[in-house]
């Protein structure tokens, strides 16, 4: 259907953008197909599986759009009477006008975080520019056809996604009730709900897809708290309903405006603290090492085996990196043998340390009767002997907010940290659970 607006005429604006048009369509695939056999990007992990995100988004919202066409079509409502084709307005299209080109669009996006180098990124950008003047050809060619039925549909659909111009009321509204909330909202109300809802859209999709992106990424279901992003996509799409439902003026069930604001006011708190709390998280995480300290500790993080979880890999790395720049000082290589374990994780530190890192054993301590952080710290404590000692925690970044708070509550003086890797993409995961954490130390040591 590409060529159909500008066929039979002469070779005027829309003849060359279509013409344009195809050039990039056969371009786009050609470069992808060279840049994902070439395996490189100029985009980290975390960027990369992003555009996994968006590329398969953007086939479920392409394959969407062809289903609803090819579904109006079996009910026979494509074409009206005289053979014209009926607008298609119903599923995926009363929120896109261009379900089929966004899909195209996400699809670009997501191979070019995937596989980005220079001239996939030119292409890309010339391929979605391309894309867009051919919308707004056919939107024109489309009001010539349909008058004033696109215009009205064009009116309350958006172009590429959402419910319509944002201050616009939804369509449908199903109460004559002159208290009806939808009638009464004013239009910085309605963009502030049509705002929202958007954003909480995102989120549930996006927590949708994390989920399955920390199950791969994370070692399976055995990854602690990974159930919250379902959770959090429950509670998105659950909101998504409700805002909408108001919106058309549908609510049926009314919430007392008291309890609306209390809501607001202990979601704002909560979100409030969570900022804090993540803002305080992600600076331990560039902490700059303090050189010469008298010790190291090296935090344990489970084994497969006798194998390192790869956080665990991530900080013995780190640690033997600090004792080759620093000479003087120790290490204490903490943490017990836990269930499916099959030595100490202060063992498989140490061996791992001297085997692939060539640290002398002389220089490594052993700690392995510990459970968690807290129990960690207190031996490791016990062991070096002196409170006053100058001591830094070796643990991923996104650990070591809570693991320093506990290191100063359990006695330690002089403490510092070495922050390891953040292993990335699950360490968006570590971040939001080391909130949770973060609440449980506030709760055992402050209140």
């Amino acid at each position: 259907m590409t060529n159909q607006i500008a066929k039979s005429k002469v070779h005027d604006r829309g003849f060359y953008i279509e013409a344009v048009m195809k050039i990039a369509t056969i371009a786009a695939p050609i470069t992808e197909v060279i840049s994902i056999a070439y395996g490189r990007s100029m985009f980290t992990i975390m960027f990369r599986v992003i555009g996994m995100h968006l590329a398969f988004l953007g086939d479920l919202v392409f394959l969407m759009a062809v289903w609803t066409m090819k579904d109006s079509w079996r009910a026979g409502v494509a074409k009206t009477d005289t053979g014209k084709r009926n607008l298609i307005t119903a599923g995926i299209y009363k929120y896109s006008r261009n379900p089929a080109f966004l899909g195209f669009d996400l699809v670009y996006l997501g191979i070019l975080l995937m596989f980005g180098n220079p001239v996939l990124c030119a292409v890309t950008v010339w391929a979605i520019l391309m894309l867009h003047l051919q919308i707004l050809q056919e939107e024109k060619f489309l009001e010539e056809v349909y008058g004033e039925d696109y215009r009205t549909y064009k009116d309350k659909t958006s172009r590429y996604a959402g419910l319509g111009k944002l201050t616009r009321p939804m369509e449908n509204i199903g109460s004559d009730d002159a208290n009806s909330t939808a009638r009464h909202m004013s239009k910085a109300g309605i963009a502030f709900s049509k705002i929202s809802l958007y954003l909480y859209f995102v989120l549930g999709v996006w927590s949708v897809l994390y989920f399955f992106t920390c199950l791969a990424y994370g070692g399976g279901p055995k990854l602690s708290w990974v159930w919250i992003w379902i959770l959090i996509a429950v509670f998105s799409f659950a909101r998504v309903g409700m805002i909408k439902a108001r919106l058309q003026g549908r609510e049926k069930i009314k919430i007392p405006a008291a309890l609306k604001w209390i809501y607001r006011v202990v979601f704002a708190l909560c979100l409030g603290i969570f900022i804090v709390t993540e803002v305080r998280i992600i600076g331990a995480m560039t902490a700059k090492p303090q050189e010469n300290l008298d010790y190291i500790i090296v935090l344990g993080a489970g084994l497969r085996g006798t194998e390192p979880s790869n956080p665990f890999k991530a900080r013995i790395e780190k640690a033997a990196e600090y004792l080759n720049e620093n000479e003087g000082t120790q290490a204490v290589a903490s943490g017990g043998q836990g269930r499916h374990e099959d030595i100490s994780e202060a063992e498989a530190a140490k061996r791992r340390l001297s085997e692939v890192y060539g640290i002398d054993e002389s220089r490594i301590i052993l700690e392995d009767q510990s459970a968690d952080t807290e129990q960690n710290l207190k031996f490791s404590l016990e062991i070096i002997g002196d409170a006053d000692a100058s001591v830094g925690i070796v643990t991923n970044g996104f650990h070591e907010l809570r693991a320093m708070s506990i290191a100063r509550e359990v006695g330690y003086k002089n403490v510092y940290s070495v922050p390891a890797r953040t292993l990335f993409p699950v360490g968006i995961h570590y971040c939001v659970r080391e909130f949770f954490g973060m609440m449980e130390f506030y709760v055992k040591y402050k209140l």
